[in-house]
């Protein structure tokens, strides 16, 4: 094994400066000279870290498992207990940044600015002397004496691909991470847009702007394939808000690969109460409260706007007093409440999308490194590999473990 090794990384987002760091660090820990380089098409590193949680940077969660992500769930369990969530908590607080955890698990930076998560890794990155090439997409790359020549120009013994998918390209994430891959030889499952929000086929825009507390399921066939719950968000299109979100991958598989029709959104706007205790809420308001008009009945767990629109799908005349609902509709108000169902029409694509699906399997890479089975060498890591999470710091935990693995190892394998 040579004592120099030159370490390209393609990308300067989450998982390149992490895998950058990575690979400096396990060189000199070895004792080993490494020339890292970090190539990034913007004009700076790190821009989607920025916009991560709202300007905040939701870096992780405590709580971690395999059930939170889809996709190649053998890369997610090889590569995570390598650098796991306590480990990167842990990375973070000996750069001198503290972490804050939310009721739900979600770890953040103290300061809750995203930008103290990108400082700390470019000042680390810089301290071991990796080098920035920005404004520098890698556009091609060819084999050169068993290492890699990048745009004709860079040459380096190991490249880590850490490029990025397709979700958010404003921000770099433009896709050309498959063009080098197709390039190279490297199948990947197709990709689609997740953490993104869901369109409805027909929707009413009279409920745009209105925000609810409720679950949502994706139903084919009457199976559930995936379900969650909290804020609602309505829009002109459709249904949005991180439950949504958190299902929309789900949907968007059927969408994308699958062609499916009929999929079935189903929405459940108490789900804190059950069907019987819903129906004993409502036959008690019509009895103490009858005078009132209909459109009040839901307005005690819901947004009134909401409560309308789903009476008035049963034909229920909001200015009419309750006591004109006769009994046996009870029952029709409580599935409608509790199961309303709306037909998908699609998804939004990777310009809204938080994070892409699919990519780089374990078929193609030996999961415990990240490295390529076809091309020595050659090590893949971040949205390019074929994992993704929920809300909630689970993609950015990927991110981080993923390059962390990827650096190390470019430095260590021979």
């Amino acid at each position: 094994m040579s004592n120099v090794v030159s370490v390209a990384v393609a990308g300067g987002g989450a998982s390149g400066l992490i895998a950058a760091i990575s690979a400096a660090r396990a060189a000199k820990n070895e004792k080993r000279k490494a020339d890292v380089f970090v190539f990034e098409g913007k004009p700076r590193v790190g821009k989607k870290i920025l916009v991560t949680g709202n300007g905040r940077c939701n870096l992780t969660n405590r709580n971690m498992s395999s059930e939170f992500y889809a996709g190649d769930i053998a890369l997610f369990e090889a590569v995570y207990p390598q650098f796991n969530n306590e480990a990167l908590i842990a990375f973070f607080e000996e750069l001198g940044m503290p972490v804050r955890t939310d009721s739900a698990g979600r770890v953040y930076p103290m300061s809750n600015q995203a930008s103290s998560v990108l400082d700390a890794l470019r000042y680390e990155a810089e301290r071991l002397g990796v080098v920035f090439h920005t404004d520098t997409k890698i556009l091609s790359v060819k084999r050169k004496n068993s290492g890699f020549l990048l745009n004709d120009v860079f040459f380096a013994d190991k490249l880590i691909l850490a490029c990025g998918g397709k979700a958010g390209p404003v921000h770099g994430s433009d896709g050309s991470g498959y063009d080098l891959l197709k390039n190279m030889g490297i199948g990947y499952s197709p990709v689609f847009p997740a953490l993104t929000a869901l369109e409805i086929n027909s929707f009413t825009k009279s409920l745009k702007g209105i925000r609810a507390q409720g679950s949502i399921s994706v139903k084919v066939g009457g199976k559930v394939l995936k379900r969650a719950e909290g804020e609602l968000q309505y829009t002109e299109y459709g249904i949005s808000g991180i439950p949504a979100m958190q299902v929309s991958g789900a949907a968007s598989e059927l969408v994308f690969l699958h062609k499916s029709e009929n999929v079935i959104i189903t929405v459940d706007s108490a789900p804190s109460m059950s069907a019987e205790q819903l129906k004993a809420f409502l036959l008690a308001e019509i009895r103490q409260n009858g005078e009132r008009p209909c459109e009040m009945l839901l307005s005690g767990i819901m947004p009134k706007k909401l409560g309308a629109y789903i009476l008035s799908g049963l034909s229920i005349n909001p200015s009419k007093n309750m006591a004109s609902i006769h009994s046996t509709v009870i029952d029709k108000i409580v599935s409608a409440v509790k199961n309303k169902k709306y037909t998908l029409g699609g998804v939004r694509g990777f310009n809204d999308a938080q994070v892409t699906a699919g990519g780089v399997a374990s078929d193609e890479l030996y999961p415990d490194t990240l490295a390529s089975k076809k091309i020595e060498g050659l090590y893949i890591c971040g949205e390019l590999a074929d994992i993704d999470g929920d809300c909630g710091g689970y993609n950015l935990q990927w991110a981080f473990s993923s390059g962390f693995v990827a650096g190390k190892n470019a430095v260590r394998e021979k």
